[in-house]
């Protein structure tokens, strides 16, 4: 699976970017003049156009009459939108962020996992164990390939519940994957026998092992976040 961002090259790209990084910093708040913050930028009308069509699309702008165009309140945010899930990992959220990705996880992936455990084809399961493999090599010593591999491993297990609404989630959150995962690698060496476990539920088509598994991965990097302290090293 790909990253699906907005593709930032030339004026218009930029544009966008800028702007909805500076949205999801809190520097543009609702109510805010968008197209007055720009006004000593050497940018054309049709770039400020086409760059405004595209925020408004993700729920950040809207353009009115009289008013012009300003920043929407939070709530009409398209929070899963791929971009600006990335800006607002960009802006450098707190751990506020990170537990509300937690929560997100906890209610989705251990049904996936308990999913895959029962659909999941031999080929995905090839997958699944190479990317295990991978992590184990690696944890340690070379942890962007470790990251790599364990957005891997939970994207095969996206794929391999064969529900294709589920499965669009792993390309709309491999970047909050990739953030948390880097926020929480301290936790990787605790972790390895409970992705062991969840690797083993869906092998052996086993959806309770591999819930429960996939459960208790998430809740000690949950723990992790929340307080080091509490994750203890021969876990």
């Amino acid at each position: 699976m790909k990253d699906r961002t907005y593709p930032r090259r030339g004026l218009h790209g930029e544009l966008v970017h800028d702007i909805g990084v500076r949205i999801l910093r809190g520097e543009l708040k609702p109510g805010d003049s968008v197209v007055a913050e720009r006004d000593d930028q050497d940018v054309s009308r049709t770039v400020v156009r086409e760059a405004v069509k595209v925020l408004a699309a993700k729920g950040l702008i809207a353009s009115r009459p009289k008013t012009g165009t300003q920043v929407r309140e939070r709530r009409y945010w398209h929070m899963l939108d791929p971009d600006v899930l990335a800006w607002r990992l960009e802006a450098e959220p707190g751990d506020d962020f990170y537990m509300t990705v937690f929560e997100t996880r906890r209610l989705i992936e251990p049904a996936v996992a308990a999913l895959a455990a029962t659909r999941a084809t031999e080929a995905e399961i090839a997958e699944l164990e190479a990317a295990f493999a991978r992590m184990e090599e690696s944890v340690g010593h070379d942890m962007e390939t470790y990251i790599e591999a364990d957005i891997r491993f939970h994207e095969v297990i996206l794929v391999g519940c064969h529900n294709e609404l589920l499965t669009n989630l792993g390309s709309i959150l491999r970047g909050v994957f990739r953030a948390t995962f880097t926020r929480t690698q301290g936790v990787a060496e605790q972790t390895r026998s409970l992705h062991a476990a969840v690797l083993a539920g869906i092998r052996d088509g086993d959806g309770e092992a591999a819930e429960n598994a996939m459960r208790s991965l998430i809740e000690t990097t949950a723990a992790y976040l929340d307080d080091p302290s509490r994750v203890s090293p021969s876990a």
